[in-house]
């Protein structure tokens, strides 16, 4: 049998690489940050994985998103995905569903795997703030584990990225946000957060406004800081299912 996962049986102990194996994680969000934590779950031995996303490769992703590349431009992300994924772990169990995440489709997040068994942590990596916080608050009210991420975009060091609760979130505007909207739903604390206390002057890093999709502006978006966030998120979901909590570590 080809050993995939021998160093992480070192690193964790046959018990620890046993549970990974056994552990139903989902990924929301398959661009910058979402690609980067499902990677890294996958080469560490998860077994259970489910990435969602609607979009298609644009060229403007290939400066930052696993997957995207001049032969990938136009097709799905969880397509691609699902390919690159399966590549490096042949054996495990990976669902690509393509779909948005609303208020009328939260089951393709939390329904069940095939084998009947629900999401243990579901990884938060969507770019558009209702989405998120509808997903977070569905979540919150099903108690699953999530860990979300914050705004990484117009940032540029990755030394500044910080994880804890999202009642401990600072400088971070989309973390504001984020909180406050999920106050008013009556939810203070229980979502997991990866953020930046990186401060970015307002309009720093932004190209002007009608260049992006439905006439926003485009944010400038380096894969230093978003494949960070990425990482930093799976490694909280990795230290969750071990049993090792490192909430609140800068």
């Amino acid at each position: 049998m080809v050993d995939y996962f021998g160093r992480v049986g070192v690193m964790y102990g046959e018990s620890g690489l046993r549970r990974l194996q056994d552990a139903h994680v989902v990924v929301v969000g398959y661009g910058a940050v979402g690609s980067f934590a499902a990677e890294a779950l996958v080469r560490t031995g998860v077994g259970h994985l489910r990435i969602v996303d609607a979009d298609v490769y644009e060229a403007s992703n290939v400066n930052r998103q696993l997957g995207a590349s001049s032969s990938t431009v136009g097709r799905a992300k969880v397509a691609v995905g699902g390919e690159r994924l399966r590549d490096i772990s042949p054996g495990m169990d990976l669902e690509c569903v393509r779909s948005f995440v609303g208020e009328g489709t939260m089951e393709v997040v939390t329904g069940p795997f095939g084998d009947g068994r629900c999401p243990e942590v579901v990884i938060d990596a969507i770019d558009t703030i209702e989405s998120k916080v509808g997903l977070l608050l569905h979540l919150v009210r099903k108690g699953v584990v999530v860990w979300s991420s914050m705004g990484a975009a117009r940032k540029t060091r990755p030394e500044l990225i910080c994880s804890g609760d999202i009642s401990q979130t600072r400088v971070c505007p989309l973390a504001r946000e984020v909180r406050k909207r999920l106050r008013l739903a009556g939810v203070e604390r229980g979502v997991g957060c990866v953020y930046s206390t990186e401060s970015v002057s307002p309009g720093t890093h932004t190209a002007s406004a009608g260049t992006g999709v439905l006439g926003r502006p485009v944010l400038g978006s380096v894969v230093t800081v978003t494949g960070s966030f990425g990482l930093r998120l799976a490694a909280e979901c990795l230290c969750g299912l071990l049993g090792e909590a490192v909430v609140g570590v800068e």
